[in-house]
């Protein structure tokens, strides 16, 4: 035994002396001597515990961890990192009993584990032993690009030097996902060089974690992660079942508002003044956009929580734009605005699910009239382009201001509060999800403060 600043090394010619530091360290072959190793740890609970061997073992690793060894580091020891810990725990560590326990299960949360070593991946399962995470390990991260794509996770944990594909690759297509864009990334590996822990944070990490660490901490690291993602799942879930109990509530009283007013203005109660019907429209014109609303926060709901199922059948899709037309004509009066179809075809039969796309006409009609000067021109064009129809509606107003304008289909987006005018941004967001899920393309082109064109594509119907 040798005595070095304010910790012990436990070496072959240790004599059973009292351990009076904050830290020991042992240099002994962990599996031969298991037993004398334990009863240590367990007589000095106010002691942590490395270990430090050459030429470890995956099992050697385990065992240690699993007698209560909370930091594996290479032989020989050190010192540098050894009098950092040191200096940045100048009380003695004592161990909480309890703090494992305190880690509540986290069943409904999903993990990605990336890393072509499976003592690495043994490791981590050893580190989340106890959380109850659904976790998914690959070792050919090849095989986790498609899984990334359609399937949301709440963590990755990734290593960096991978063959054919980096820890790094794999968290571009993590940032540039749909689906899971932002979720956390974690990347856990043995490179400690200044260039790969800032390349990591470059590429949306939010923890850098070096090997070999420390098994309760790094399993607190994660859990307080995975907490948080846990919290903001539940809340979100809360919000949405919220605004779909709120939205369908007021469906009924809105409709059947909209149904008498109609009745007013069809002289079933008698005839009107042309100041009533003008007071009658407006309010009827308000009802109607409440319902577009509600319906659209509706829909947004259902997308969020389930796959889009689609009702297909074959369908006209310039006659389903007509119908539109006539049916927005509303949202147009009070502006003065006039629409104008451009199309040289005659009929565009296609497949499509009817109601899904004219809530996608329909949501795209009542943007343009929203941003639209009063008494201008609505263009609504239909071309066929290649296989696929292509399907726009420019309007002369505002224009998008966004560096990029297809984040107006994102969530939320929205410039009503910049026109003060009431909206959610989620027609967009609705139109753009209906459209994916029918194989076709949405985009917007804007140039500020002239014009606004929004196109939606469809496959068109083979013979």
């Amino acid at each position: 035994m040798q005595d070095i600043k304010k910790y012990q090394v436990i070496d072959r010619g240790y004599n059973g002396e009292e351990l009076n530091t904050s830290l020991c360290i042992f240099t002994i072959p962990i599996k031969e001597n298991k037993d004398f190793i334990q009863q240590i740890i367990k007589s000095n609970p106010q002691t942590q515990f490395w270990l430090s061997i050459k030429n470890m073992e995956k099992s050697e690793i385990l065992l240690a961890n699993s007698i209560g060894i909370k930091n594996v580091i290479e032989y020989p020891i050190d010192e540098l990192a050894v009098n950092a810990y040191l200096d940045a725990n100048n009380i003695k560590i004592i161990k909480n009993e309890n703090s494992e326990q305190l880690l509540e299960p986290l069943n409904e949360i999903r993990v990605m584990v990336v890393d072509d070593n499976t003592m690495n991946i043994q490791l981590i399962e050893e580190v989340l032993r106890g959380l109850e995470i659904n976790l998914e390990v690959y070792t050919q991260p090849k095989n986790t690009i498609e899984k990334i794509k359609t399937e949301k996770y709440d963590l990755f944990l990734l290593d960096i030097l991978m063959p054919e594909i980096s820890g790094f690759d794999i968290a571009d297509t993590i940032k540039n996902s749909e689906i899971n864009k932002n979720t956390p990334i974690m990347f856990i590996s043995a490179l400690s060089d200044y260039e790969y822990k800032l390349a990591g944070y470059n590429s949306g990490a939010c923890c850098y974690i070096e090997k070999p660490y420390d098994v309760s901490i790094l399993r607190h690291q994660i859990y307080n992660i995975l907490k948080k993602e846990d919290i903001k799942k539940k809340i979100n879930k809360a919000r949405d079942t919220f605004y779909a109990m709120i939205t369908h509530d007021l469906k009924t009283p809105i409709t059947a508002e909209i149904t008498a007013l109609k009745l007013l203005l069809e002289k079933n109660f008698g005839d009107l003044t042309e100041e009533q019907k003008e007071i009658i429209n407006d309010i009827l014109t308000s009802a109607k956009f409440l319902k577009s609303m509600t319906d659209n926060f509706l829909c947004s709901y259902s997308q969020k929580n389930k796959e889009i199922k689609l009702n297909l059948n074959d369908e006209d899709l310039l006659e389903t734009i007509k119908t539109c037309i006539k049916e927005t004509k509303y949202l147009l009066s009070e502006k003065s605005l006039e629409i104008e179809l451009q199309t040289k075809l005659k009929n565009a039969p296609a497949q499509i699910d009817l109601i899904e796309i004219k809530r996608v006409i329909t949501n795209l009609i009542g943007n343009a009239s929203d941003y639209a000067p009063k008494g201008s021109k609505i263009i609504l064009q239909l071309i066929k382009s290649g296989g696929e129809y292509a399907f726009s509606v420019t309007d002369f107003g505002c224009g998008i201001t966004l560096e990029n304008p297809n984040e107006i289909f994102d969530e939320n987006v929205t410039f009503a509060k910049e026109k003060k005018r009431i909206g959610f941004g989620l027609g967009l967001y609705i139109s753009k999800n209906i459209i994916k899920a029918h194989n076709g393309r949405i985009f917007a082109e804007s140039v500020p403060q002239k014009w606004t064109k929004i196109t939606f594509t469809l496959p068109i119907l083979k013979d």
